[in-house]
């Protein structure tokens, strides 16, 4: 018997593999018993809709979880428990990880592209080259200065109102060293 551990192509993008589901839904250590069993395979999670009960893949619940490079896009994550999860280089672009528990997670690398991050608790959280880009991470909890300036922001990054975008900043200074060069300038025209 052939098992693709690929999913099928929908609209041209992939859809979640049906046996990573399964086994996920089975909970953290099953999971993890498969990752290290197969620890070549990228798994394809994408558009994934867990239940309430099954999105609870934290230590309490025989985590943490080890959801290392896995393809998350668009996948449905809203009140999950990652807590101490491994979600290093995991692509989870567009998925809604609103109120999630993301404390001590190592997001390291993981590409958080449009994803909903509302409310999520990152306390400890690692997102050292994590991208944020036009992510949603309105009133999140525990989300300190520091772990944005570790990440990679854009214009249209949403972050709680007591942090500051690092790329307003960069603008601020691009301006401010245009002002000097152009400053510079004209004063040495004078002369």
């Amino acid at each position: 018997m052939l098992i693709s551990l690929r999913g099928e192509s929908r609209g041209g993008r992939q859809v979640a593999d049906s046996e990573h589901i399964e086994i996920l839904r089975r909970g953290p250590r099953a999971w993890n018993a498969w990752r290290q069993d197969n620890p070549s395979h990228i798994p394809n999670l994408d558009d994934a809709a867990l239940s309430l009960s099954q999105r609870q893949l934290g230590p309490i619940n025989g985590g943490p979880i080890n959801l290392r490079s896995a393809s998350m896009q668009w996948a449905f994550l809203w009140s999950a428990n990652l807590s101490a999860g491994d979600l290093e280089a995991a692509d989870l672009s567009g998925a809604n990880l609103a109120y999630a528990r993301l404390d001590r997670a190592n997001l390291k690398a993981a590409n958080l592209k449009g994803a909903i991050l509302d409310y999520a608790d990152f306390n400890g959280a690692v997102l050292i080259d994590a991208n944020l880009s036009r992510a949603s991470l309105q009133h999140a909890q525990n989300l300190t200065q520091a772990q944005i300036n570790d990440s990679t922001c854009d214009a249209a990054t949403i972050l709680p109102a007591h942090l500051e975008n690092p790329t307003s900043r960069l603008e601020v200074v691009k301006q401010a060293r245009t002002g000097e060069l152009i400053q510079g300038a004209f004063i040495s025209k004078i002369m």
